[in-house]
């Protein structure tokens, strides 16, 4: 240890003398191909990047406080001795020797160096967490691991990557539980943004679990709409997602789309594929928005009467189900109703599929005038809600070979959706907390 701490001048000309033998040593006589090139400076800038974060490092010390401190809880901290640890940074794996202090009052130990630092109870610095939550998202956790090194140069085991990105999404769902407390509340202002027409959809999905069940993922999605080149094009589409119980997810999806101007918007319409828990929810939390079947999802309910009354794959059957989808596209609803109503099945499984298509076409009839919705400019199709599905949960969650624990799961889920609904969003709040 020197006896007088050297200086940041004193250290810039001595790196500066460092960098110049690098530079000397390193840089060829004639430049080379472009390949070459960036071989060369990857190589340099990686020996810069590194000795500078080693003599940063070494401004700290040990961080020694002197043979003892106050703790936390009132008591004196005693010094007991210097332990080694090795930390991952982006510049790579590197030593550092740190104090320890030992309180016997409380019992917990303290390193000033881990806090001076910003380390967590892992290794990893704020730079490489943020990058796994971002790669974790979007791969499994084995090429996690792979593209860092490959890429950055960073070793980090599959289960510290996922390790990481479940602690992140863990933070991800704390800040937005935060956020949905306040506007459930009536805390907080609506925000100053007023949509035209704002879309909420909801949809949900399975999860296969590792002890071999699914469990259902429910999604949403917060949209606009906008014209372009003659086309309408989707802006602004915010995603949510999470495996808890349906009234929770009704929430998060109500605190969604308030922050994307539910409130002050001129229209609001919700799109769902007819299960009884999403218009419930949106009837609690959007009472006067537009309720819109998505007009698929009604075929297909049309395709299983079809099959059933004519036989599948008949010629009947075809030409009755491209009818009833006229009907439906000419806000004749009733007309399919009393269609329906006309079938007298005379076996159990038949009867028991028109009852329940009867009641699916009463219960949903108001949500289905598609020819006066689309004269409305309005979307008929939940095709971005299964969108949603898909983007948040089965890309992701549902690879070959994939089981999850439900922790595991909501956190991927949380934090998946969070960097979907912004690709570009800072994330490394939710890495300096975990």
């Amino acid at each position: 240890m020197q006896d007088r701490p050297e200086s940041k001048e004193e250290m810039v000309k001595r790196l500066t003398r460092q960098f110049r033998e690098l530079l000397e040593k390193k840089l060829p006589e004639e430049p080379g191909t472009l390949e070459e090139i960036e071989r060369i400076t990857e190589e340099i800038g990686t020996d810069i990047k590194r000795e500078i974060e080693d003599e940063c490092l070494g401004w700290h010390d040990s961080g020694y406080l002197g043979s003892q401190v106050t703790c936390s809880c009132g008591g004196v901290s005693k010094f007991k001795n210097y332990y080694p640890k090795q930390i991952v940074s982006l510049c790579g794996e590197t030593t550092v020797t740190r104090s320890y202090y030992y309180c016997s009052s409380c019992g917990k130990g303290y390193v000033p160096l881990d806090a001076t630092l910003g380390l967590d109870s892992g290794r990893t610095s704020v730079g490489v967490r943020t990058k796994v939550g971002r790669l974790a998202a979007m791969i499994p956790f084995g090429d996690v691991s792979l593209e860092l090194w490959l890429l950055c140069g960073i070793r980090l085991s599959s289960n510290t990557a996922w390790r990481i990105a479940e602690s992140m999404g863990d933070r991800v769902k704390q800040e937005r539980s935060e956020r949905e407390r306040l506007v459930l509340s009536g805390g907080v202002e609506a925000p100053d943004v007023a949509p035209g027409r704002l879309y909420i959809g909801i949809d949900g999905v399975h999860v296969p679990m590792c002890d071999g069940s699914y469990h259902e993922a429910k999604c949403g999605i917060v949209y606009q709409t906008r014209e372009q080149d003659g086309k309408t094009k989707i802006s602004d589409a915010k995603y949510m997602g999470t495996l808890e119980r349906t009234a929770a997810f009704g929430d998060q999806v109500y605190s969604l789309a308030f922050d994307q101007g539910a409130e002050n918007a001129d229209d609001l319409a919700c799109l769902g594929d007819g299960a009884t828990w999403i218009w419930n929810s949106f009837s609690q939390h959007y009472p006067d928005a537009v309720q819109i079947l998505d007009y698929y999802h009604a075929t297909e309910h049309l395709d299983d009467v079809a099959k059933a009354w004519y036989g599948e794959d008949s010629e009947k059957a075809k030409c009755w189900l491209e009818a009833r989808e006229l009907d439906l596209l000419s806000d004749c609803v009733e007309d399919v109703i009393r269609s329906i109503w006309s079938w007298h099945p005379t076996d159990d499984k038949a009867k028991e599929i028109r009852r329940v298509e009867l009641g699916y076409f009463e219960k949903n009839k108001d949500r289905m005038l598609y020819a006066s919705l689309k004269a409305n400019g309005y979307h008929i199709g939940s095709g971005l809600v299964e969108s949603a599905c898909k983007t948040i949960v089965t890309q992701r969650l549902k690879q070959s070979g994939m089981r999850w624990s439900e922790p595991g799961a909501e956190s991927m889920v949380h934090l998946r959706s969070y960097l979907m609904s912004d690709r570009s969003a800072d994330i490394s709040r939710f890495a300096r907390a975990a």
